[in-house]
């Protein structure tokens, strides 16, 4: 029995009275509480969740049992719960003893009780497992019942998969147990690393110097490249050095080159020596990197033909020595469609119809590292077709495209963005591509372009979407010719991706449900997958990357809005009106499909749901 219906046929109950003596609830709910109590099924809970928040009821309850116990939301850490501790207790006996067993130790048993004061149901927990209670908290059942039902459904579809791999294989009729359907393709890397043939041949190069430390450099650079890292960050500590590749957007250290820089021996000049054969081999393109310049940034390049590829040094000076970035550059780009980074079809479709504008001005929004190059990129090679001249400036050139003309800025000569497209338009252009907007001058070159006849491209460093117009606004733009050019501007991030080949069912936290719940969107609690950490993915549970994307059409009612000087939130009410799908929605809806999972909606999205709170 639950401790609180022991009072439910009398007219006074002593939780009640708790209720609105605390002042949690007036009166008249009290009334109505009762009258729910004794002419239907509800328990007190139940009945309460009409009139309070869970956090509150949970608080209340702490209070009726005088503080003497802890609360737990059952439903935030129950993916944190080994299944094995779960299943310490029939699954039937969970709900009719109204306990479950959340943790287990050394010395016992750690478990939530809908009632804590209940020795009938201690007894049985420590008779069935033959361990005894250590500590117990204070639960809702509302929460056990939903926990339950989320267990449930991620034993069928555990079921599900494990009966559609015995038939593909049966169909294949051999033993091979791989996914074929998995795709690890990585947003932020569109070619192919280099295979491990190529890889273990490659050599940094250049003048015999460093005293014998090359080869731990070439190791540095081959970890990277085999790892497929987008950047290696080689920097100084109070003691030492540091090695850490950024791998699908995220910084992580690598044991095998930590163990390799033991073995030689940590120390200050050891850092010292590794950053000069950087410096000494970076200095193509006219661009040369000094030794003795250690206060100073330096930007070098390093430029490896046997594996085509492109080094990009950057040298900064900090009080602990010069911390030094190296970002992996391959020139050929791969053949990648906006599907493939990640739009959701009608979100595609909507820009497809877009891109058949003669002219106009289109911008990709987000902030460094969110992928704005690929996707201007992937755009280029829907419209550059034959009969079409394309044009690009960018700094720097970062991958080929057949049949383009692409122009990299030089500030030591004077050759800048708006240079450049002042250039480009005596050479008759269909497409201009800039590579980013970065100041008044800029901007309004490319704006005039679009204005005379020219489909232009271009990143910008903004939030999202929508403030892609307060962005330009800031800049200096005139607001009259942000709307007679622009077409529409895409915001965008990167979530990582579920590793495929160890991703398992998963429940995560309430807030992730309750999201679900405010967007109206759809899930199957059966496809609600994280990875569990394999060699595949380096133990991080991911692999590769994906877009997510929001699609602000400049209609007329926003270009309205826009010289009437309205706010961002208004303008995304009414981008939202129009059909647009937000950075957050279209991130929880990649949740839903077993894409990526609740910490990456929240690592990239955390400031997007301002608006809409």
């Amino acid at each position: 029995m639950n401790f609180f219906d022991r009072f439910k046929k009398e007219k006074s109950h002593p939780f009640l009275d708790l209720l609105t003596n605390d002042g949690f609830i007036s009166k008249k709910e009290v009334k109505e509480i009762q009258w729910l109590m004794e002419n239907t099924q509800l328990e007190i809970e139940d009945a309460l969740f009409r009139f309070l928040p869970k956090e509150r009821i949970l608080l209340a309850k702490s209070m009726y049992y005088e503080n003497s116990f802890e609360t737990l939301d059952l439903l935030d850490i129950l993916s944190r719960v080994e299944n094995d501790v779960l299943n310490l207790l029939p699954r039937d006996k969970i709900l009719e003893k109204r306990v479950i067993v959340t943790g287990k130790n050394q010395h016992g048993l750690i478990v939530a009780m809908d009632d804590p004061y209940n020795e009938d149901v201690s007894a049985y927990v420590e008779e069935t497992t033959g361990l005894p209670i250590v500590k117990r908290y204070i639960m809702l059942m509302e929460d056990l019942r939903k926990a339950l039902k989320e267990l449930d459904a991620i034993e069928e579809r555990k079921r599900e998969e494990e009966a559609e791999k015995a038939a593909r294989k049966q169909a294949r009729g051999d033993d091979d147990d791989d996914d074929d359907d998995a795709d690890d393709e990585s947003y932020g890397t569109p070619v192919k690393t280099p295979d491990t043939a190529v890889i273990q041949e490659f050599t940094i190069g250049g003048a015999d110097f460093g005293g014998g430390m090359r080869p731990l450099v070439d190791a540095i650079f081959k970890q990277g490249l085999t790892r497929g890292a987008s950047d290696i960050h080689i920097e100084p500590t109070r003691k030492d050095m540091q090695i850490r590749y950024r791998i699908d957007g995220v910084l992580t250290a690598d044991p095998k080159i930590d163990a390799i820089i033991d073995k030689t021996g940590r120390n200050r000049k050891l850092h010292e020596t590794i950053v000069n054969i950087i410096k000494n081999r970076s200095g193509e393109a006219g661009k040369t990197m000094r030794l003795d310049e250690t206060e100073k940034p330096q930007d070098g390049r390093i430029y490896i033909p046997e594996v085509d590829l492109d080094l990009r040094v950057s040298v900064v000076p900090t009080i602990l020595g010069e911390s030094v970035v190296i970002r992996i550059h391959y020139r050929e780009i791969g053949e990648f469609t906006l599907d493939r980074l990640g739009f959701e079809s009608k979100t595609l479709a909507r820009f497809h119809k877009l891109l058949e504008a003669p002219y106009g001005i289109f911008f990709v929004a987000g902030p460094t590292g969110s992928g704005k190059t690929t996707t201007l990129y992937s755009i280029l090679q829907i419209i550059n077709t034959p009969g079409k001249k394309t044009m690009t400036v960018e700094d720097p050139v970062e991958y080929s495209i057949p049949g383009a003309n692409q122009s990299q800025i030089n500030l030591n000569k004077d050759y800048t963005f708006d240079m450049a497209l002042r250039s480009f338009l005596r050479h008759d252009p269909d497409i201009i591509m800039v590579g980013e907007i970065r100041d008044i001058q800029t901007a309004n070159m490319a704006m005039e372009a679009a204005l005379t006849g020219h489909l232009v491209l271009s990143s910008i460093h903004a939030n999202n979407a929508v403030s892609t117009v307060t962005r330009l606004k800031d800049l200096g733009v005139d607001p009259r010719l942000i709307t007679a050019t622009c077409v529409a501007a895409i915001g965008q991030r990167l979530v990582r991706r579920v590793c495929p080949d160890c991703q398992k069912p998963f429940m995560f936290s309430t807030r992730l449900y309750n999201a679900f719940e405010n967007y109206e969107i759809k899930y199957n609690p059966r496809k609600l997958v994280k990875g569990s950490g394999c060699n595949s993915c380096n133990m991080t549970g991911y692999k590769g990357r994906i877009g997510i994307f929001e699609l602000l059409t400049m209609g007329y009612d926003v270009r309205e809005a826009i010289l009437k000087d309205a706010t961002e939130e208004e303008l995304f009410d009414l981008a939202r009106k129009q059909g647009m799908l937000s950075l957050i929605e279209d991130a929880l809806s990649k949740v839903a499909c077993g894409i990526t999972t609740e910490e990456e909606v929240w690592r990239v999205t955390l400031l997007e749901g301002s608006y809409e709170q």
